[in-house]
């Protein structure tokens, strides 16, 4: 199982240290976990940079700290409708309470 996290990035500071963060929390989640996290910056031409976890998107006006941002790709991955029996009993090991309390702005 993987979980694909674009990154739509903006030509600001806040982009670029969200490609970090989100760079730095996949090498973690891996580590960890043992869960394939593929980063994909794209440059976009929006108001504000944005990070798609198997395509929830969520819009960042300020970065995450990097444990918010592996809660919030765990979560999704966790939930992801492209999940099979195999994925879920492999997340269900994954289960955490801070997990569950991440919070999602969709855009």
């Amino acid at each position: 199982m993987a979980v694909d996290v674009v990154v739509g990035v903006v030509n600001d500071e806040v982009s670029d240290d969200l490609v970090r963060i989100v760079w730095e929390v996949a090498q973690r989640i891996f580590r960890k976990y043992g869960l394939e996290v593929y980063v994909v910056p794209v440059a976009v031409n929006s108001a504000f940079p944005y990070i798609s976890v198997n395509g929830v998107r969520v819009v960042v006006k300020s970065p995450p700290s990097a444990t918010e941002l592996e809660d919030l790709i765990l979560s999704v991955a966790m939930y992801s409708e492209g999940a099979d029996e195999s994925d879920a009993d492999f997340l269900a090991s994954l289960e955490d309470p801070l997990i569950a309390d991440a919070a999602f702005a969709y855009y």
